[in-house]
């Protein structure tokens, strides 16, 4: 996984490792070249919709469930304070018993232990 704080950064490295040069990359993902570049700098926010971040995730080649594809998502949503990542809010509006789900867990104050233990069950058991 690609580790860096900013979803700028995680972005230009992520996209200098795939072999790709600013314009190129703008070009591929429907971005002009210039705020591609402000994104990189973090001078302006990055994309919030699912279908933008899915084009930048699938051009770097993260496939679905990957970590750097979480990140990319988890990252876009920083920028916003309560942001929910796109995707996640994607799978919330299929799923009618995400919202029973999330406030069970709220209601049972899980630690950030627990949420990795009931993650980890989840991945073994489903």
């Amino acid at each position: 996984m690609i580790n860096r704080n900013t979803f700028g950064e995680f972005l230009r490295r992520a996209r200098l490792e795939a072999g790709y040069g600013l314009r190129t990359f703008a070009v591929t993902v429907g971005l002009q070249p210039s705020n591609l570049s402000n994104i990189e700098r973090g001078k302006i926010s990055p994309p919030q919709k699912a279908d933008r971040l899915k084009v930048i995730a699938e051009t770097l080649g993260f496939e679905e469930g990957s970590k750097n594809r979480q990140r990319l998502f988890d990252l876009a949503a920083d920028y916003k304070k309560g942001a929910i990542p796109p995707d996640v809010k994607e799978v919330a509006a299929k799923m009618k018993g995400i919202p029973v789900l999330l406030r069970t867990i709220d209601n049972k104050r899980l630690s950030a232990k627990q949420l990795r233990e009931l993650t980890d069950y989840v991945n073994k058991h489903f």
